[in-house]
């Protein structure tokens, strides 16, 4: 049956079996919405009788989907992926889609898990103190509005953000010059994300929100350190490395990381042929949340991302 805009997936069923990643499912209230939460925790973790000072950090993974698709079902091997990888808890909301509930909702959902996260950590066990924020393509709009929004309401303070594939202007200023060797987008998916921003912009305000766009936000400083990764052959190839380019503008410590070839569908999508772009994630986060005593400046901890890798190479 296909799976229409606005309607989601089921929750991702809890894994089971030695040696795997344990799921729970949680309910959290948000703007007088319930929405279902998963928290995907490494294999063995946590030991029995583990210590407070030897729990793990924590990640917010927000899906893919172009605001009205996708949910917990679809994004569970990555985020099972990147619980093993980091180490980490994994925590995935499956916030609001588009028409339904358009734009705020979506990162009002994103904020008031990670506030969740931090009234209950102790339950979740889990490291309160170091968190950092994960996104695909519309899930990577929402993870630069959940920064802002931490930053602007002053809640705790994520490490780093790993964007992948992001989508930040709703305008598509860039969607004719993104590496094709055409250097056109397909009229299909120029038209698709129009018709997906439709839905989830309504009015002309929502379209030039900072939360919304980051691409024209005029306040980028104070965000977390970023990895923004993009494909070579990808629609969203030039916009990622133009909001790169803004945030080291802005003073955040900033690396556009391009990927050979295509994407497919996407790393949520094709997870077991994109394991060269977790791999890099995993350790872009791993730098992020390398200590909680670590009070060197945010440029000094993150002066190893700038380094290209086999397999991947910076833009610029």
């Amino acid at each position: 049956m296909p799976h229409k805009p606005g309607q989601r997936q089921n929750a991702a069923p809890a894994a089971t079996g030695q040696g795997e990643p344990r799921v729970a499912e949680h309910t959290v209230t948000s703007d007088g919405r319930e929405i279902a939460v998963c928290v995907c925790y490494p294999p063995g973790y946590p030991a029995p009788g583990a210590e407070a000072a030897s729990w793990l950090p924590w990640l917010v993974y927000l899906h893919a989907g172009g605001f009205v698709d996708g949910g917990l079902e679809r994004a569970r091997k990555l985020v099972q992926g990147l619980a093993r990888a980091v180490p980490a808890v994994v925590v995935t909301p499956a916030y609001s889609l588009a028409p339904e509930n358009p734009f705020p909702a979506a990162p009002e959902d994103a904020h008031s898990t990670v506030q969740w996260v931090l009234r209950n950590a102790r339950r979740l066990k889990l490291d309160k103190t170091r968190f950092a924020l994960v996104g695909e393509e519309a899930g990577g709009n929402l993870a630069i509005a959940l920064a802002q929004m931490l930053r602007d309401r002053g809640t705790a303070q994520p490490r780093g953000q790993w964007l992948i594939r992001p989508v930040t202007d709703p305008c598509l200023q860039h969607a004719s010059c993104a590496g094709f060797g055409s250097g056109q987008v397909l009229m299909e998916t120029l038209r698709r994300m129009a018709c997906n921003y439709r839905d989830y912009l309504p009015t002309p305000a929502d379209s030039v929100h900072p939360y919304a766009a980051p691409a024209m936000a005029s306040r980028l400083a104070g965000l977390p350190p970023t990895l923004v990764q993009v494909a070579e052959q990808d629609t969203l190839r030039a916009e990622g490395e133009a909001f790169a380019q803004r945030l080291g503008k802005a003073g955040v410590p900033a690396q556009a990381m391009i990927m050979p070839g295509a994407c497919g569908d996407g790393v949520e999508e094709t997870h077991d042929a994109c394991q060269a772009w977790v791999d890099e994630g995993a350790r872009f986060l791993q730098r992020c949340l390398a200590a909680a005593d670590d009070t060197s400046p945010l440029t000094e901890r993150q002066a190893g991302a700038s380094a290209s890798r086999p397999g991947a190479k910076p833009a610029g």
